[in-house]
This record gives structure tokens, sequence and C-alpha cells, in this order.
């Protein structure tokens, strides 16, 4: 490539010194050297904040932010805030990325003058188990209306590969800035990675697709998204009703809606085998159950337009759940429990 423009590549870092190292090597083997390399320690207090200053010690493509604990997008938006290249990624510092990565993923870019890249992950697992996950598309380009009519569905379902969190795509920063955009605080809004995706897709023109995997996405066991939280339900209904908020404001339609929805469906059956899940009496496990079902916001959100779009098994559950079925529901939740 003839031109490189400047890329960057910003790192939240918050007590992953044991994945670290992984993550760092990974984007300094970029076979694209135009990089800037912003690590950004979010009041680590393990040796990840030592581990970052060796790496901008060594390699002169990287800085180091360190500041008080805010957490994941508010340290992206740190890292976002210092970020001078022409394109921008997010990457998750347990997580590493193919050598290429950069490299393919400019090339697309400017071929295609993309406001956005999305590329295929690959999710890897404690016991080193792999899993792609194909984009199912058989498009590589969309433009104008395509981008709000195809893309943003895409992105709330899973069946079609896209992928909901802000890893996995590269980003024109000008247009994020033009648009003033920033991660909310996971405080304000669980999923910020969905809502920031939701915002910047509604209002950009151009995303190109490269359906080979490049990013490695690595599912510990006991990471945060699989711990009982007593109001992970409440906050799931918060993330609906904002994101709703949005897509009205920014004229998407039902279409779009009706795919948040399923998503945030998804986000409600993990509250619930949570609760199956979590060390509580069977008693309590009901009684939070029957608080989830009986959710105005819930029960709101069952209609047949968006039951559809869930898979037979997932579908059933909901209308079950619409035609106040709590019983089935809880033997299914039951028996799944594994």
């Amino acid at each position: 490539m003839t031109d490189m423009p400047l890329v960057s590549v910003v790192v939240p870092v918050y007590n992953v010194e044991k994945y670290l190292d992984r993550c760092v090597q990974s984007v300094v083997g970029q076979t694209y050297d135009n990089l800037e390399i912003i690590l950004v320690d979010d009041g680590s207090t393990d040796g990840s904040a030592v581990i970052c200053d060796n790496w901008a010690s060594s390699d002169g493509r990287i800085k180091v932010i360190h500041k008080k604990n805010a957490g994941l997008g508010m340290a992206r938006n740190s890292g976002m805030d210092s970020a001078g290249g022409k394109y921008i990624f997010f990457f998750d510092s347990d997580d590493y990325v193919d050598t290429k990565t950069v490299e393919k993923c400019v090339s697309t870019a400017e071929k295609n003058d993309s406001d956005a890249v999305i590329y295929a992950l690959c999710d890897v697992y404690d016991d080193g188990r792999t899993s792609e996950k194909e984009i199912v598309t058989d498009k590589t380009f969309f433009v104008g209306d395509e981008v709000q009519n195809e893309v943003l569905p895409g992105m709330f379902t899973y069946s079609m590969g896209f992928g909901i969190s802000s890893c996995g795509k590269m980003y024109r920063l000008s247009k994020i800035k033009e648009l003033n955009l920033k991660f909310k605080s996971e405080k304000e809004i669980i999923s910020e990675d969905a809502y920031f995706i939701l915002e910047l897709f509604s209002q950009i023109k151009s995303v190109s697709i490269i359906k080979e995997s490049l990013y490695y996405y690595y599912k510990r066991s006991n990471s945060l998204t699989r711990t009982y939280k007593a109001d992970r339900q409440k906050q799931n209904d918060v993330f609906l009703i904002k994101c709703v908020e949005l897509a009205r404001q920014n004229n998407l339609s039902r279409q779009v809606i009706n795919h948040v929805t399923a998503r945030y469906h998804m986000y409600s059956i993990t509250a619930m085998k949570q609760i199956v899940a979590a060390e509580l009496p069977l008693k309590e496990k009901q009684t939070e159950l029957n608080k989830i079902f009986k959710s105005n916001v819930l029960r709101k959100s069952l209609t047949a337009d968006v039951i559809k779009l869930h898979n037979k098994r997932l579908g059933l559950f909901y209308t079950l759940l619409k035609h106040k079925c709590y019983f089935a529901c809880k033997i299914i939740l039951f028996i799944k429990r594994n």
C-alpha cells in the first residue's frame, strides 16, 4: 500500500496482567506499521500498569494513559480523545488480533471510501476451543440507506455475524468526531457498545465487510457478563428504552427497532439464566423470575414481529411468556440451566 494513513488503536486496560502481553504483541506485530497504539490504564490494581509502561518504553508507537477507574466506556473515550489517526480500532485487552487485521481493513476502507469496516470474529475458550463467527451476507459493501436498512438490523441479530461489539470493526475517526459521539458509561446503560454502534451506524453512509475472522475474542469462564446481578433486568429495560428512543430520534425503521428488541430479549434470557444458576434459595429464584416475567417493559416487547425473529426454541419460550405460561417457562429455564 503506497499511502499508509495513520491508524489509531485504543486498548482499555484493567487488571489483565495475565493476557495483556498477548494482546499488545498482536498489535505491535501488525504488518501495517503506521500505528498509534494507545493503552488506557483504567486504574489497574495488578501489574497491568507496569506492563503498559514497559511496552511504551520498547515501542515508540505506544503511548499510555493512566487514569482513575471509571469503566470500559470512559477508558475508550479517553483513548479516542487522544487519537489522531484517520481510522480507529477498539481492541479489548484480553483479546488478540490477526497480524494482517489493520492492513486488510485499511486497504478495504481506502478502496471503497468506507466510514466503517466490519470483519468476522472468532471466539476462543479457556480449554483452547475456537468457534468462528461467520458473516452471513453475499454483499461486501453497503452504501446510503443500505447501512440503516440492512447493516443495522444485522448487527442486532446473532445470525448475521456482524456483531454488536465495538471490537471487530474499524471506523473513520473524523466521522465519530464530526458526530461528537462518545461511549456511555456502563453505569448509565448496559452494553454501551450496542448503544454506540446504534448511534454511529444510524448516521454513516458506507460500510465494507470482510468475511475473514481477524479478531479473537477470549471468552473467560469468570467473565463479568456471566455473573449474576440482582439489578440486571432493570439495566436491560433501560437499554431497550434508550435504544428505542435513539432509533426514533434518528428516524430508523420499525425493522431496526424490532431487531434491537430481539437483542433485548437475548439479554433478558441471560438474566433469567443467571438467576437460575445463582446460589440463591429456590423460592427466591422463582420470585426473581416472576419479577422479570411480569415486567411492563418486557411484556410490551412481546410482539409477534419480534418473536418471529428468534430461533424456534427461543420463539417458543417468548410465545409462552407472552401468554403468561410462567410455570412452563420456569421448567424450560431449569431444564436448560446447563
